[in-house]
């Protein structure tokens, strides 16, 4: 992989005030993607810059973005659904390229293209009648209100940046979007000459686990927007395609070993769904049998009472499955590990009059 022309030397022995400069649409990433980039890229000692959300944004980029660009080794540009529905992102891709192709060849670029397919920035001047295209939409869009001029200057940065190599997810050698960033770190280490920190063993700093129906769009997503402020790092089984009735075994199982903790979410509905359950018979035994993941109850609309009694009427509970696909040794272990996890010390118990004990 080939991302600037002098990759060599450590950004500390030119000068450089950052390691990386970020560039993301904020609506996309911001709280996501590009948030646990950022911490990972600081973990492994390196000094990115991402803008706080705080810049005043106008019709061109800031000056202390241009600072900011100008003063970072490299530049990684975070290629995802509504990129080029943003002007800002374009204009600040535009003075990056330029900074790129400019004669000191001093700064580098890393695109990365975040759910999003980049033959799509080949074809930003061509109809495809089979998949929309939200580049050359939103380009053409643009066009009405910028003109030709301006937008063809944005094209030209896109192609450019589609011509150097790049990094891609999903993609076949990720597992989890952790791994791509991982594969980002090093990626930037090893191709700008940086030393940087070996990461630490665990990449996932609470594995959530809830019934999806119960809660997902309403507690789950406040509490994973609540971790992710506190710079915890967390992993939803929904985010990684891990929501199906029957998840990949191997995958969770990485997970699990990847977390340094794991919240347990009782809901109504927790109990009753097999998916739920064999991820808290997962988590249960590998916290029993090995002592590095550390369980967290939650009670959600639910009390400990009720869910030890959704256990002892757990046969009853699943009559047509029970009999037809769950063995008896199945289930036993079921009821064991929803008692042993109800009985640890819970986080909270979120109750309201029908909770109440």
């Amino acid at each position: 992989m080939t991302v600037a022309p002098e990759a060599s030397a450590s950004s500390k022995s030119h000068g450089f005030k950052h390691d990386a400069f970020l560039s993301f649409s904020g609506e996309d990433t911001r709280t996501t993607f590009t948030t646990d980039l950022f911490r990972a890229l600081k973990a492994a000692d390196l000094k990115p810059f991402m803008d706080d959300d705080g810049i005043k944004r106008g019709n061109t980029i800031t000056s202390e973005l241009e600072e900011a660009i100008q003063n970072s080794r490299v530049s990684i540009i975070i290629f995802s659904e509504n990129f080029a529905s943003s002007s800002w992102c374009l204009d600040e891709l535009l003075y990056i390229f330029d900074q790129y192709r400019s004669k000191t060849k001093t700064h580098g670029i890393l695109p990365l293209f975040y759910h999003v397919d980049p033959s799509i920035m080949w074809l930003i001047d061509e109809a495809d009648e089979k998949r929309e295209n939200p580049y050359k939409k939103a380009l053409d869009e643009h066009e009405k209100r910028f003109g030709k001029e301006k937008v063809d200057r944005w094209r030209g940065a896109l192609r450019g940046c589609v011509e150097v190599a790049g990094l891609t997810f999903p993609n076949r050698k990720y597992s989890f979007p952790v791994d791509f960033i991982d594969d980002i770190v090093k990626t930037t280490g090893k191709e700008f000459g940086i030393s940087i920190k070996e990461a630490s063993e665990f990449k996932y700093d609470v594995l959530l686990s809830y019934e999806s129906t119960d809660n997902r769009k309403n507690f789950i997503e406040l509490l994973d927007g609540e971790l992710r402020s506190s710079n915890f790092i967390p992993f939803k089984t929904e985010d990684n395609g891990m929501d199906r009735e029957e998840d990949s075994g191997s995958e969770l199982d990485a997970a699990i070993s990847r977390s340094r903790s794991s919240i347990i979410v009782f809901s109504r509905n927790y109990a009753y769904s097999p998916r739920c359950l064999d991820q808290l018979l997962k988590i249960f035994e590998y916290s029993s049998e090995t002592k590095r993941l550390v369980i967290i109850p939650v009670f959600y609309q639910v009390s400990k009472d009720q869910v030890r009694m959704q256990a002892e009427r757990l046969d009853a509970s699943l009559p047509g499955m029970y009999n037809k696909q769950f063995k008896r040794e199945n289930v036993k272990r079921w009821k064991e590990a929803i008692k042993g996890v109800a009985e640890l010390p819970a986080a909270v118990a979120f109750s309201d009059a029908a909770t109440k004990r």
